[in-house]
């Protein structure tokens, strides 16, 4: 198999294509462009593009490395007019929006992630810090969007220090999946509340809560504040990474 078809094939790309794969002092840099005509997608909405209207300067993404010789990919994005977006920059399904780094070098640096320290990780992929942090929120976020919570039945509660001076944080893992659901701030009983008012009172009888957690649960069912969305991922670099760190 050639390299412009592995690469190809490993980011599963449809609507385009690696012409060529070369080697330099950097390390080795596909070049990526559009196949044809080929429908493109938008970058916000991701819906199928009908107007491609011109394209703007080369951009670089950085790649897993093949072995020790690291990668890059380089493409002249496109932008495309959305009747409810407007004009924005195509998706491009090798990464995220707004992102340098490819899905692949996303997953291997979360993964790494959990058992070095984020100086470690940027140190060994090369990359810069704040690249490093970026993914691992994303990555975090996107986890949690996707965790399925109606399930919970037996949950684990416990509290962690995230740094000195006596402030923790409040964590809940789904004991069963063995996963983490949610994180707050301090260690507080408003704390716990704030867990069971987003999970909701449905979800909360549910639970198989032993002790006074159990009998606090059923006694004064969780209510949401007005406006309250439910139970949702953290924000992007609030307790969680002070915690990691």
């Amino acid at each position: 198999m050639r390299m412009e078809t592995f690469i190809r094939k490993q980011l599963r790309m449809k609507a385009h294509g690696v012409t060529k794969v070369e080697a330099t002092a950097e390390g080795l840099v596909a070049t990526v462009d559009r196949l044809g005509q080929r429908r493109l997608r938008w970058g916000e909405c991701g819906r199928p593009a009908r107007h491609v209207l011109r394209r703007d300067p080369v951009r670089r993404w950085r790649h897993l490395p093949l072995g020790s010789t690291p990668c890059a990919l380089v493409y002249r994005p496109h932008r495309v007019r959305c009747v409810a977006c407007g004009v924005r920059v195509e998706q491009v399904p090798w990464a995220a929006r707004w992102s340098r780094v490819t899905h692949p070098l996303s997953r291997a640096i979360a993964q790494l992630a959990r058992q070095l320290s984020w100086r470690e990780v940027a140190q060994h992929f090369e990359v810069d810090g704040k690249t490093v942090a970026a993914t691992v929120r994303r990555v975090v976020a996107w986890g949690l969007q996707a965790r399925p919570i109606d399930s919970l039945r037996v949950i684990g509660i416990d509290e962690v220090s995230r740094k000195k001076g006596h402030h923790y944080l409040t964590v809940v893992y789904d004991l069963r999946q063995g996963r983490l659901v949610w994180v707050g701030e301090d260690r507080t009983e408003a704390t716990l509340e704030a867990f069971f008012a987003g999970l909701g009172p449905a979800r909360a009888r549910q639970l198989d809560l032993p002790g006074h957690v159990g009998s606090l649960c059923r006694r004064r069912p969780a209510t949401r504040p007005p406006g309250h969305p439910g139970l949702r991922p953290l924000p992007p670099g609030p307790a969680l990474e002070r915690g990691r760190r």
